[in-house]
């Protein structure tokens, strides 16, 4: 049994009120999915990006009537605003697209943020309606708890679009995004970055945002006291989130390295990001497995080896059943990896260590795909220290772990990883 993209009646419903006009259109020029940063690909006019089930109403409707309700950045999934002085307040009302909602503003890489700060909130809107979209189409809904400000009588509780604040002043080189219960908004920060001159913003290297969204998802979906224990698999989630939605399939490939933050630190494409290593499925060089846990920091780093096994694991299924290239239609390898991880997070027991989140993992192939999958999660966690003689310990602590590269009597080794495994 496999599952599908969402269809039937609801998705339906949607379609016919976007082509009925429901949504109005809109354009925006950013550097679109899955296009990491100006030094990844080209700054695109998109229009009407959004998706007929997950936004019916487009992205600046709250009111569940054809006709937006604003056009500024602002909306039911999303609220995208400048807060320089850090106070969690917008500085000014932000770039207003008219009644054509064209938000179509220029950059100069020579140039301080400042000076472009229209095209950064633009490129910031438009991600995180598309993430919202996106996660939607994968099992992050109304009922299960997303966030938006009118759920359209879909479920859930509403009032709870994501604020947005960038070039934030309330902090610098980094990025973060709020733990809240649904009914709550979160709040995304992207502080400026100033490794560089001039100085960038997290809002134009959508790993860095995507991280950021991911934080609040974790929280949400996982439950926002469940996810700051000491060997919590939360910040690797955030970075496997962001490599997942920021990969072209049809050019990677997976020993490519693969950084993160490369354009906020100044780096080249192929630079190792902030994380000191690049993540590929070359155990040569990314060669962390669940033993380090015990010596690196955490959360950041230690989520480096639970974002290793995934990113193992996805190009174990682009093996398998290749990538569809396609986030609202598809059902390649990188759909199939989202709605693991967002089932995977709903499984996930609170607190969670490493060897409960891969059980979670097992839990959520069984119920998405009848088990299909069992042995290649068991290949991709035992290649990093999680295989079936694992020890974990308490969820609370990175001292009690201990790590084993076995995999259960049913599985064989996948030909994809015939580097082979460590041994203790």
């Amino acid at each position: 049994m496999q599952a599908t993209c969402r269809t039937g009646t609801a998705a339906a419903l949607a379609a016919a009120m976007l082509a009925a006009g429901a949504a109005d259109a809109a354009s925006y020029r950013v550097f679109p999915v899955p296009v990491a940063s100006p030094d990844h690909g080209a700054h695109t006019l998109v229009t009407n990006p959004q998706n007929a089930e997950a936004s019916p109403f487009g992205w600046h409707d709250t009111n569940g009537v054809a006709g937006p309700e604003f056009t500024i950045l602002r909306g039911n999934n999303a609220v995208v605003y400048t807060d320089t002085d850090g106070n969690d307040v917008a500085d000014d009302g932000g770039p207003d697209g008219g009644a054509s909602l064209l938000f179509d503003f220029a950059w100069s890489p020579t140039d301080a943020p400042t000076a472009y700060k229209d095209a950064l909130a633009t490129n910031a809107f438009y991600w995180v309606n598309m993430l919202h979209d996106i996660f939607y189409r994968h099992g992050f809904d109304e009922a299960a708890g997303n966030m938006q400000q009118n759920n359209y009588g879909r479920g859930g509780l509403g009032n709870d679009p994501v604020l947005v604040e960038i070039l934030d002043g309330a902090g610098s080189n980094g990025a973060n995004g709020s733990f809240t219960s649904d009914g709550t908004s979160p709040r995304i920060q992207l502080y400026p970055w100033t490794v560089t001159t001039p100085q960038r913003d997290g809002s134009f290297d959508a790993t860095i945002l995507v991280q950021a969204w991911g934080m609040a998802v974790n929280g949400r979906i996982a439950g926002p006291s469940c996810v700051s224990n000491a060997e919590t698999p939360t910040s690797g989630y955030d970075d496997f989130f962001a490599l997942l939605l920021t990969t072209d399939f049809t050019t990677a490939t997976a020993t490519q390295p693969r950084g993160l933050g490369t354009y906020v630190l100044g780096q080249s494409a192929s630079g190792s990001g902030i994380r000191g290593l690049a993540y590929t499925t070359d155990l040569k060089a990314d060669h962390y497995t669940y033993q380090d846990t015990r010596f690196l920091s955490a959360p950041q780093d230690t989520g480096t080896v639970w974002a290793s096994a995934l990113w193992d694991l996805t190009w174990s299924l682009v093996d398998v059943y290749g990538a569809s290239n396609d986030w609202f239609n598809g059902n390649g390898a990188e759909n199939r990896m989202l709605r693991l991880a967002i089932r995977a997070l709903q499984r996930q027991t609170c607190d969670a260590g490493f060897v409960e989140a891969r059980d979670a993992w097992l839990t959520a192939d069984t119920e998405l795909y009848a088990g299909d999958n069992h042995c290649r999660i068991w290949n991709a966690f035992a290649r990093r220290g999680l295989g079936a003689s694992a020890v974990q310990g308490s969820g609370t602590s990175n001292g009690d772990n201990t790590a084993a590269y076995d995999l259960p009597q049913e599985c064989l080794p996948d030909p994809l990883f015939a580097d082979g495994f460590e041994t203790l």
